[in-house]
């Protein structure tokens, strides 16, 4: 089974570093144009159904994948953002400045760290791949598309390229980004990531 991992284009709160999990914010123009050089990007893929976390974010980016490429689209909460509790609308720089330790455990350093009033990161990874290695035992010969988030995949990320979460701030994903992968009898045999280079002429005329 072949997947491609994206993440949704940017939004609002991205732009203005806000920290957003499982709350939402809506698409800025440049969103809207990383989504239409995604869509180009992804042209040779034969993609046979989209699977998207039911946020807005990424629900969006799910339907113009599946309108673009003619397949289903299927909502699914366990592809949904980490859930960052009571820091969900801090702007990140906020939280790095009152409380800097836990910031740098959340974004760099411990994937067991759980936000108060959320999740850890491991455990909204291993939910995403607990959801991959699923669609293996229906969909082995297919091409599938999955729709996430940012800090979730940097943890799905290195589950698959490592088999350990430890170093998961290596592996950014930026908006609109992705990665493709191939799971044979649930391990991942090849792995490229944070594929953006479809977005380079948009970071130059930012």
């Amino acid at each position: 089974m072949k997947v491609l991992l994206v993440r949704h284009a940017e939004t609002e709160w991205n732009q203005r570093g806000i920290i957003q999990g499982h709350k939402d914010s809506p698409l800025t123009v440049r969103g809207a144009q990383e989504t239409a050089a995604l869509l180009a990007a992804l042209a040779s893929y034969p993609i046979a159904c989209v699977y998207a976390s039911p946020l807005g974010r990424a629900w969006q980016m799910g339907q113009a994948l599946a309108g673009h490429f003619d397949c289903p689209l299927v909502a699914h909460t366990a592809l949904k953002e980490q859930a960052f509790g009571h820091y969900e609308g801090m702007p990140s720089a906020q939280l790095r400045d009152e409380y800097p330790y836990e910031a740098e455990a959340l974004f760099a350093k411990d994937a067991a760290f759980c936000p108060p009033g959320g999740e850890s990161l491991a455990h909204a990874s291993q939910r995403i791949i607990d959801f991959i290695q699923q669609q293996q035992q229906t969909a082995a010969h297919q091409t599938l598309c999955i729709v996430t988030h940012g800090q979730v995949s940097q943890g799905v990320l290195a589950l698959l390229k490592e088999g350990n979460i430890d170093n998961f701030s290596r592996y950014a994903q930026p908006n609109a980004s992705y990665s493709v992968f191939e799971m044979t009898e649930g391990q991942c045999i090849t792995l490229r990531w944070g594929i953006a280079t479809h977005l380079r002429t948009l970071t130059l005329h930012k």
